[in-house]
């Protein structure tokens, strides 16, 4: 699988702000998007992935270690906030 075919820069924003513990609906407020919108790429990467589960999206994210690929110099400003939690609510 390929990641980067099935997620865009906006999962990845939307999966950073998740680490942080954000709901839904700030996410969606944060990234200018109806929290249904939120929901809705969130089931979309956890079918991608193969997961059935927002905890499940979680762990196999960092299995994959796919936000710390994305955490360039610069680039976590942009994604809401700092980098040091590692779960997902």
């Amino acid at each position: 699988m390929v990641i980067d075919e099935c997620m865009d820069d906006v999962d990845f924003r939307i999966l950073a702000l998740m680490r942080e513990g954000l709901s839904d609906a700030t996410i969606g407020r944060k990234l200018s998007r109806g929290h249904r919108t939120i929901q809705r790429r969130i089931c979309h990467m956890m079918d991608s992935l193969g997961v059935s589960g927002r905890f499940a999206l979680g762990l196999k994210v960092a299995e994959l270690n796919l936000l710390a690929a994305r955490e360039l110099p610069g680039h976590a400003a942009d994604l809401g906030g700092t980098a040091a939690a590692s779960t997902f609510t």
